[in-house]
């Protein structure tokens, strides 16, 4: 009797400790996805930053050639 108590102790913790890697796993997994979209999301910031500032000088210039 105390053999099967142990052994069903035994398989419970089993089951447990897989759950546990198992969602350690999947945060792991969508750690990585948002790293990736933050990183994408940075790349994008930088782009349109860079191109609102060039359209920000041609506005200007054109501004300063009609003498608005």
């Amino acid at each position: 009797m105390h053999e099967m108590m142990s052994l069903e102790f035994a398989k419970q913790r089993r089951e447990e400790l897989l759950r546990e890697a198992e969602l350690r796993r999947r945060a792991k997994v969508l750690r990585a996805a948002r790293k990736r979209r933050d990183v994408r999301r940075s790349a994008l910031v930088w782009e349109m930053k860079r191109y609102a500032g060039g359209l920000l000088k041609v506005l200007k210039s054109s501004l300063r050639n009609t003498g608005g």
